[in-house]
Order: C-alpha cells, then sequence, then structure tokens
C-alpha cells in the first residue's frame, strides 16, 4: 500500500474520484488473481475432482467479497485523497493554534425576534458552532452597558460553552450596548504576552451601540496595535424587530400588520423612547463592517454559511473531511477483516 505521506497535499482529485478509482483498481486486481488461480487449478488436476474436494465458495459468496474489498480498497482512497485537512492546524508542541475570546452581546437587542427564534439563540447556537468547529483556547466576554470577563483562556470546551450558555440580557444588571468595552475586556483575556500562536476576538452582535461611541476608535486602535483582528458576525435583520421588555413572566407570540411573528410579555410591553414608540433595533451592517476592517478582521453575517466562510479563513479550523476520516478508517477496516477472514475462499 502507498503511504500517505507521499501525498502531504492528498490524492490528487476529489475522495469520491479516488475512492471510485481504487474500488474499479481493486476489483480489477481481485479478477486477474481468479483468472490465474483457475489456470493453476487446471494444471493440478481435474477441475470437478478439485471442485468436489476444496468446496469452493458460492457465487453469492464472491460477490460479497468483491464487494467488500470495493468498499474497503475505496474508503482508504477517500482517507487520502482529504490530504492535509485530515489534521486541524496546530503548533510544533501539538497545542492548539488558536486563542479566541468570543465577544457576545448581552443588550436587551438581542431578544429581537427577526432571526428565529431570537437574536439571543442565534448567537449561541452561532457559538457552539464555532467552539467545536476550531481547534483553539476560547476566552469568553459579554458587554451590555459595559464589558465583562466570563472565563479567560481554556481549553475547556464545556466550561466555554456553559459560559456561552448563561450569557442572558435578563441577568445584565447595566443596559445600553457598549461595544468598545467589549471590545477592551476581550483583549484583556487574552492577555499581553507572547504564546506564539495567532489571536482575534470573535464579536457576535448586532452593532447598534448606545454606550461609548466616542471610545471605539481607541479600542479599535489598541486591537491594531496589538495585531489582534476583531472578526464580527452581525446578527439580526436590517428590517429589525421591536424589542421585548427583560421583565418577569412568560413569552408569547404576537403577529403584526405585516404577518412578522414578535414576542412580547402578555400585557404586550416593548421597550419604548421617550415618545411612548415601540424601539425597532436593527442590524447595524455598516457599523460592523468598519469595525472589522479597522483592525484586520472580517465581517460575515449570522447565518449557517456566513460562519462557515469564517470558520474557513481562520487558523485552526477543522476541515469537515477531518470528522470523517476516522469513520471512513473504520468502514475499511471493517470491510477488510470481514472479506479475508469472514467468507470461505476454497
Amino acid at each position: 500500500m502507498i503511504p500517505l505521506e507521499l501525498f502531504p497535499n492528498g490524492v490528487p482529485g476529489t475522495p469520491a474520484l479516488a475512492a471510485a478509482a481504487a474500488a474499479i483498481v481493486a476489483l480489477g486486481l481481485r479478477a486477474w488473481a481468479a483468472r490465474r488461480a483457475r489456470r493453476d487449478r487446471e494444471r493440478i488436476g481435474d477441475a470437478a475432482v478439485l471442485d468436489a474436494v476444496s468446496r469452493p465458495p458460492s457465487s453469492f459468496g464472491r460477490l460479497v467479497r468483491a464487494g467488500l474489498l470495493a468498499v474497503g480498497a475505496g474508503a482508504l482512497a477517500a482517507v487520502a485523497a482529504g490530504g492535509d485537512a485530515r489534521a486541524p492546524t496546530s503548533d510544533p508542541a501539538g497545542r492548539p493554534g488558536l486563542d479566541l475570546v468570543l465577544v457576545l452581546d448581552a443588550s436587551n437587542s438581542m431578544l429581537t425576534r427577526d432571526v428565529a427564534p431570537s437574536r439571543l439563540e442565534r448567537q449561541r447556537l452561532l457559538a457552539r458552532r464555532l467552539v467545536a468547529e476550531l481547534d483553539a483556547r476560547f476566552g469568553v466576554v459579554y458587554f451590555a452597558g459595559g464589558g465583562y470577563v466570563l472565563s479567560p483562556l481554556t481549553e475547556d470546551r464545556d466550561a466555554t460553552l456553559m459560559f456561552v450558555e448563561t450569557v442572558d440580557p435578563m441577568l445584565v444588571g447595566r443596559g445600553g450596548t457598549a461595544i468598545p468595552s467589549g471590545i477592551r475586556q476581550g483583549l484583556a483575556a487574552l492577555g499581553t504576552a507572547e504564546t506564539g500562536r495567532p489571536r482575534a476576538l470573535l464579536l457576535l452582535s448586532d452593532g447598534e451601540a448606545t454606550r461609548g461611541e466616542e471610545d471605539l476608535a481607541a479600542a479599535l486602535s489598541l486591537a491594531a496595535d496589538r495585531r489582534t483582528p476583531v472578526h464580527a458576525i452581525g446578527i439580526g435583520t436590517v428590517e429589525g424587530g421591536r424589542i421585548p421588555l427583560p421583565s418577569a413572566g412568560p413569552l408569547e407570540t404576537l403577529t403584526d400588520a405585516a404577518g412578522a411573528a414578535e414576542a412580547a410579555r402578555p400585557d404586550g410591553s416593548w421597550l419604548r423612547d421617550a415618545d411612548g414608540s415601540p424601539v425597532v433595533s436593527r442590524l447595524e451592517q455598516e457599523s460592523l463592517r468598519r469595525i472589522a476592517a479597522a483592525t484586520g478582521g472580517i465581517y460575515v453575517p449570522g447565518t449557517e454559511a456566513g460562519v462557515e466562510a469564517l470558520v474557513r479563513r481562520l487558523p485552526g479550523a477543522r476541515s469537515p473531511g477531518a470528522g470523517r476520516a476516522g469513520l471512513l478508517l473504520l468502514i475499511a477496516f471493517l470491510a477488510l477483516f470481514a472479506e479475508a477472514y469472514l467468507f470461505r475462499r476454497a
């Protein structure tokens, strides 16, 4: 068998093509070997006598063995075709290749339900995906009227996910949206010590800033000086929605005149402005784009496709093929083992 190391970038071609080619070659070699075996049997003696003595396998058994051989060879070739996507990026010591702080929005506007099931739940969903798909040490920071560190950098993914789940506007005592404070706290969580690993902040927010606008330029300048990109994920829609008050009592779903479903308290209480009109919160994409651009970061919308595009560009990204490689190797082992030992050859 050809060592995979001869192909550091993977066997040329897609895994599917490589698997098909390997299966065809394996079956061709099997047919050639069977033909040679028949010729050898003919040289030894009468074929009818040999068949009666050796009890050759049935046609069904030969067909099953051929199928198992094709599956095993194809699975191995598919793993080889994955190349360097089989393993995540890491430093020479085997440690994760990225230090990443999740800067999560805990302002009241995250309760808006212009994306299903709400901006807050979408934020949690996307954060969970990032934790699952990136090989990194994670820290968690949240911000509302100020920024707060929930978790320093850690390799404990379960702890990171627990902190992600605890971020909730109803537990925040200070209202508002101070994005600069969140960025500063994220930089503090990263620290200033040189680790040899790339570092970044990942801001998940609707981009609406109600506090600290004058401090934003200073916070972004500090991130740029520390060579720490701030990647941004925009959560919400440009059309926006009303903000339900985070008061006690169960939420219920209401439908407005346009047919859009929103959540409100039983008394229909919404966050209101000075004139008494319900506040409409909208996704501020341009603000998030400027934050990312000022630090060499990337902005993506808070969709599955957007997050996938971001993950692909981050150090330490896990390839989708990495998770399948182990399964393919297991399939190859079981198929080849069954082909070799579970069926009578002659």
